[in-house]
């Protein structure tokens, strides 16, 4: 296997790190460089954004239209140079809003990252990340949140855990919005790993998709097992055409033995033989029911976050593994793959605390399935 290829596969299973990035963005650059093959979610310095909220009643029926709204609205206080805006519009209830990237060529990002054979996974606000890492009882209260940089702030007002306003700030403005004392104030020096509780904004500047964020890690991991077949089955190929002309070339330089009937299993089956009939199999497996049921599933769940999905079509078994806040969350999951036509044998198999750097509990889950062989 090829080292772009062997990055390319990386990339596709790491788990996201965190890179703060400023206008220009050149550290991001120099991250790509020292670290090919991994996988990054950016989050964007206050001072490379522009940031609204939506008035209340404004009939904007999904996020589509709050971006369409949002680039007029830039567009009438920046002007021309809003079109070179790229725009992460959010929604959470009766709230919507937009960020605006200013001081970022995200384009450029992107371009970046895939020279590198680096996954961007998500370009967001450092703010949105800061929001979703405060504990529960903070982002349920009511009052202001602020996220500091420098000369800049951005602050977040919250009403019983629903944002009401996000506002850019010089520092020395602060003062002149008055009231309490605000309930937490962040930096760019702080951990951002997400607590449960309430809902957050999460505008993403990458584009979006119509398949629910759950289908990707789900569809890439699918795509990752047949790639990876389908390269077992090209070398186990290669293997037995370069056995074939060795035996060939044997055969011509001795009498052929007496035959003898001979039994073959599929323990003396030889090995390159198996590799390309699990091959065969994996890539004739029904992929996009399986996924899209653990897709549904999951998304019923919400907190449910996958990290893996390992399959033998040989024996019709499937594996998944992710993390969860409660364990009646992953019992709920596996009933509902159980009563699922196809999936039968469904366990909870391992629940144990996470590795450090990872929120809440890993589960894996057992069953077997339906494959296009009929098992």
């Amino acid at each position: 296997m090829s080292e772009g290829l062997r990055q390319q596969i990386s990339a596709r299973l790491a788990k996201p790190r965190r890179v703060f990035v400023t206008p220009g963005g050149g550290e991001f650059e120099a991250w790509c460089r020292d670290l090919p093959g991994t996988a990054v979610e950016l989050v964007v310095s206050a001072r490379a954004l522009h940031e609204l909220v939506v008035e209340p009643g404004l009939p904007l029926a999904d996020l589509d239209a709050v971006q369409a709204y949002a680039q007029q609205q830039f567009a009438h206080y920046f002007g021309a140079a809003a079109q070179r805006f790229a725009i992460a519009p959010w929604r959470l209830g009766e709230a919507a809003g937009a960020s605006a990237l200013h001081g970022l060529d995200l384009a450029a990002l992107r371009t970046q990252a895939e020279a590198a054979r680096v996954r961007l996974a998500a370009v967001r606000p450092a703010w949105s990340a800061w929001l979703a890492s405060l504990p529960a009882a903070t982002r349920a209260g009511t009052g202001r949140v602020v996220w500091h940089e420098g000369e800049i702030a951005v602050v977040i007002q919250l009403d019983r855990g629903r944002v009401t306003g996000v506002q850019s700030r010089r520092v020395q403005q602060l003062a002149e919005l008055g009231g309490d004392a605000p309930l937490a104030v962040g930096t760019p020096a702080d951990e951002l790993i997400p607590q449960p509780g309430p809902a957050t904004p999460e505008p993403d500047f990458l584009p979006r998709s119509g398949r629910s964020p759950l289908a990707w890690p789900l569809a890439a991991t699918g795509a990752l097992v047949l790639a990876t077949a389908a390269w077992s089955a090209i070398d186990s190929h290669r293997a037995l055409d370069v056995a074939q002309a060795a035996r060939d070339r044997v055969a011509t330089l001795r009498p052929a033995p007496t035959p003898k009937p001979a039994v073959r299993s599929a323990r003396t089956e030889p090995a390159e033989n198996r590799a390309a009939i699990e091959a065969r199999a994996l890539l004739a497996m029904p992929w996009e029911p399986l996924l899209a049921r653990v897709e549904t599933a999951g998304a019923e769940a919400k907190t449910i976050a996958w990290l893996g999905l390992e399959a033998s079509a040989s024996r019709g078994e499937l594996r998944l593994e992710g993390l969860t806040p409660d364990k009646l969350l992953a019992l709920q999951l596996a009933e509902q793959l159980g009563t699922t036509p196809g999936w039968r044998q469904v366990v909870l198999s391992r629940f144990s605390a996470a590795e450090a750097g990872l929120v809440g509990q890993r589960f894996e889950i057992n069953a077997r399935v339906a494959t296009g062989g009929g098992s």
